[in-house]
């Protein structure tokens, strides 16, 4: 059976069909879905290097199909974007951002974030080609935020490129240049192909002669053509020479234009590139008939014309006809003119080109004329002009609005800034507060060690009256690390912080502590507490001693084999301090007699500690006690008594020098807990102030200045949050996106300050109306949008009822237009995801507002 790559190796397109259709047949002969469906893509494929756009479509659908029978998703996302492909070339644009759509909802659900931002590039390569400069925009920062955090640097190059297209058609020329430059590191930094440098080159060439700088564009021109001779790039260097020859006939070196043109026009051919071919011959037509050749370049267009009709190139196949009535009014063939006319004008209403419209009434009223038709001539003329004043004045709407929006960017610029500033200055006092914190804490500290341990001692006291057990169990945990190999400084550091590790026996009863019979279920769970009271009581230390301390506090009485407590940790993620203090408290505890238990013989405790290797204790710790008590030349109970009685010296002797009695135990127990709650209140009053200053920070990063609601990064938060608790409760949740009609009016005619008052006016309404349901926030400029949750389709009426509320509350305050256009959207019924959500609720109120928009303009005509 012929393979996907097999039919690959085929170089003509006509061959790789061919092979595609024969790997499909015996695909489907055999049951083999997968590449059943990868051959229907290869012959699609094929099929559109052929021109064959309606069977290209029939064999990508069916590939889709079948990967989506077979749960593939990688395949089917493949075929969505070659459906979208196919469709763009056949000019049906509407269709073609639905595949994408589609084929980004696969991708986002497979988890292949670099095939999203690649269907997001895609999208801004539709809404470009309409004109929708700020949805292109929109989609193409998308696409550069996903590429960045996988650090893609290939893509992200690439994306930036795009912008810089995208901005240099917007007349944004500092910004481009930006965008073209910083890509052009990235491929330089990255050592990508020439390929890449020299397109970047080129456009930033185009850059400069869409600015006007001709002389600027031809350098960078000649720069990616070095680019693509010195790596052999045949093809991008045809390309290049088109952008040259195009520079020439603006130049009006129709010379130039014309030999430039038809090099290109050879290569093409020679390469087999289409498309290529076509802007070449059409370009020398035009050179032909400014140099006077108006013959020769009426046959350069018909082969033109030829290639484009039966490739379904509909753009070209429009400008050719237009170039090919001038031509044939040179050569006073007006019979041809007025037909290339009227096609041209047919044509250019089908796919609603405005400016391809008047420029073919122009055409038809220069026929009318040279055929003394001046009537229809006049009638054309004046719809040339109509529709030329109608299209400039969308281009200067647009570009006046891509202005507010800049100004807009930079109003919300200046506010970040301003807050940056509040942040600063608070977190400097913040800083301050925190700073005089840390040097009381300090000072407590300095006194903490010698505290802790006469606290350690007066726990200790009620079930030991000597209060030894403490030092015991420093000293064995000192001989344990010691023959594990630990360093002197790390044994000395464990010996004194191990005495501290039953401190939390301060907040035990008596009556549990002291009990002689077995401890009920509750008494246990109360004792086991100790643990955590006592890491409480040693958190924040700075000293290296009360850290450890701390740690040992926590984790002595969790076992190896995870049945300890109070966090059930087993193994190795217990830590190696704890599990040494595990066998040097038991060994003491077992070999000493208490209220509750007689004492064991020495051997008899050792012996219980080997059996518990493994299950209680770390088998490593097991056998370097046994190895520190066991392994002796002396009898083993004589070895553990001459080390309590030197041990016990020891403690008169130190308890000596500090002044201690047994009685002094349990006042220094009081003046502990005294201090301790100083230390608290001053803590928890300097953590009450941070955290007001932490929450007016979060609140102002969080909150639009202007209106008091949330802003943008608060929506995007909250929605992410009530999309998972939503799918994870399984309830209903709604996006509402508004955007108000009147603003733009209302700032010029009466300033922004009467705007910023409706903006604030309709956010106060529109919270009032949707207390009770969800959230509202202002997300920039007049978009506003509200979360519900609960919400969904079937309460659309009372959702527009709240809001014509909010709307006439609005025009009551002083703003008689007031007029929002709104779009909702719901899960799980109509999205999965928050990015669902957004796209379909911003889509939605879209197509309100233009519903509204030719509403209004049908209500004018009708009053004119």
């Amino acid at each position: 059976m012929l393979t996907d790559s097999q039919v690959h190796l085929a170089q003509a397109p006509q061959e790789a069909a061919r092979l595609a259709l024969e790997a499909r047949t015996q695909a489907h002969q055999h049951q083999h879905l997968f590449l059943e469906a990868q051959a229907s893509l290869t012959l699609a494929r094929a099929q559109l290097r052929l021109g064959q756009l309606g069977e290209a479509f029939q064999a990508a659908q069916a590939g889709v199909e079948s990967a989506a029978n077979i749960d593939e998703p990688a395949l089917r996302l493949e075929g969505l974007r070659l459906l979208a492909t196919i469709l763009r070339e056949q000019g049906d644009l509407s269709q073609a951002s639905s595949y994408l759509d589609e084929a980004t909802v696969v991708a986002q659900q497979a988890d292949l974030p670099e095939a999203e931002a690649d269907c997001l590039n895609q999208q801004a390569g539709i809404h470009h080609s309409q004109a929708e400069y700020a949805q292109a925009l929109n989609k193409l920062t998308q696409a550069l935020m996903i590429v960045r955090t996988l650090h893609n640097q290939v893509s992200e190059a690439s994306f930036l490129n795009n912008i810089g297209i995208l901005r240099t058609e917007l007349g944004q020329y500092p910004q481009a240049l930006e965008a073209f430059l910083e890509a052009y590191q990235l491929y330089r930094n990255e050592g990508h192909s020439a390929r890449n440098r020299a397109g970047n080159l080129a456009s930033i060439g185009n850059l400069y002669m869409e600015m006007g700088d001709f002389d600027q564009a031809d350098r960078y021109y000649e720069l990616a053509l070095t680019e693509t001779r010195r790596a052999s790039e045949r093809f991008i260097e045809v390309q290049v020479l088109q952008l040259i020859a195009e520079l020439a006939f603006k130049r009006q070196d129709y010379l130039k234009a014309r030999d430039f043109h038809r090099h290109v026009a050879e290569a093409s051919k020679e390469l087999g590139l289409e498309r290529v071919l076509a802007a070449s011959l059409e370009g020398l037509g035009r050179a032909q008939m400014a140099l006077g050749e108006p013959q020769v370049a009426t046959q350069t267009l018909l082969e033109v014309l030829e290639l484009a009709s039966s490739r379904g190139w509909r753009t070209t196949v429009l400008d050719v006809l237009l170039s090919l009535g001038e031509a044939c009014i040179q050569l006073d063939n007006l019979v041809s003119a007025r037909v290339y006319g009227l096609e041209a004008l047919e044509l250019s209403r089908q796919a609603g080109r405005k400016r391809s419209t008047y420029q073919a009434h122009r055409l038809l009223a220069l026929v009318h004329r040279a055929s003394g038709e001046y009537i229809p001539a006049i009638e054309h003329l004046e719809e040339y002009h109509r529709l030329e004043r109608e299209v400039f004045s969308e281009e200067s709407e647009r570009q006046r609005q891509t202005l507010m929006n800049h100004l807009e960017l930079e109003r919300v610029r200046n506010e970040a800034d301003s807050l940056r500033l509040k942040t600063e200055l608070e977190r400097q006092a913040r800083e301050e507060a925190q700073a005089k914190v840390y040097q009381r804490t300090q000072e407590l500290e300095h006194a903490q060690l010698e505290i802790v341990s006469r606290l350690a001692l007066a726990a200790e006291f009620r079930d030991d009256a000597t209060g030894e057990h403490t030092y015991r169990v420093g000293r064995n945990a000192a001989m344990i690390a010691k023959e594990l190999g630990w360093p002197p400084h790390e044994v000395e550091t464990l010996r004194l912080a191990a005495r501290l590790h039953d401190v939390g026996k301060i907040g035990i009863p008596d009556a549990i502590l002291l009990k002689r019979d077995r401890l009920t279920v509750g008494e246990y769970e109360l004792m086991k507490d100790h643990t955590s009271i006592g890491a409480r009581i040693l958190s924040g230390g700075r000293s290296k001693i009360l850290r450890l301390a701390e740690e040992i506090a926590l984790s002595h009485h969790e076992y190896f084999d995870g049945r300890g407590y109070p966090r059930g940790l087993m193994g190795e993620s217990i830590p190696m301090s704890g599990r040494i203090v595990a066998v040097a408290d038991v060994l003491d505890a077992l070999t000493h007699e208490r209220p509750y238990k007689r004492a064991w013989a020495v051997a008899e405790a050792l012996a219980e500690i080997r059996r518990q290797s493994g299950r209680q204790f770390d088998p490593a710790a097991v056998e370097a006690c046994l190895a520190a008590f066991a392994e002796v030349t002396a009898d083993v109970e004589e070895h553990m008594q001459r080390l309590d009685s030197d041990l016990s010296l020891s403690v008169q002797l130190e308890k000596a020098q500090l002044g201690w009695d047994d009685e002094e135990i349990e006042q220094l127990k009081q003046g502990f807990e005294q201090l301790l709650a100083e230390r608290t209140r001053e803590l928890e009053q300097a953590r009450r102030e941070a955290q007001v200053l932490a929450r007016r920070m979060e609140l102002m990063a969080h909150t639009d200045v202007l209106t008091g609601l949330g802003n943008r990064r608060a929506f995007e938060s909250d929605l992410e949050s009530e999309v998972a608790r939503a799918h994870r409760v399984g309830y209903s949740l709604s996006v509402l996106a508004l955007d108000l009609d009147t603003l733009k009016h209302l700032n010029d005619t009466e300033g922004h300050e009467r705007g910023d008052a409706l903006l604030r006016a309709f956010a106060q309404n529109m919270q009032e109306c949707f207390f009770d349901l969800g959230r509202v926030y202002r997300i920039g400029g007049d978009e506003y949008a509200a979360i519900l949750p609960y919400v969904d389709a079937r309460h659309q009426a009372e959702i527009f009822s709240r809001i014509d509320a909010a709307i006439f509350n609005t025009q009551g305050q002083g703003f008689p237009t007031a007029s929002v256009s709104t779009g909702m959207a719901s899960m799980p019924a109509e999205a999965t995801s928050e990015g669902d959500l957004v796209r379909l609720s911003d889509q939605r109120m879209y197509q309100d507002k233009l519903e509204r928009r030719r509403a209004r303009e049908a209500r004018t005509r009708a009053s004119d």
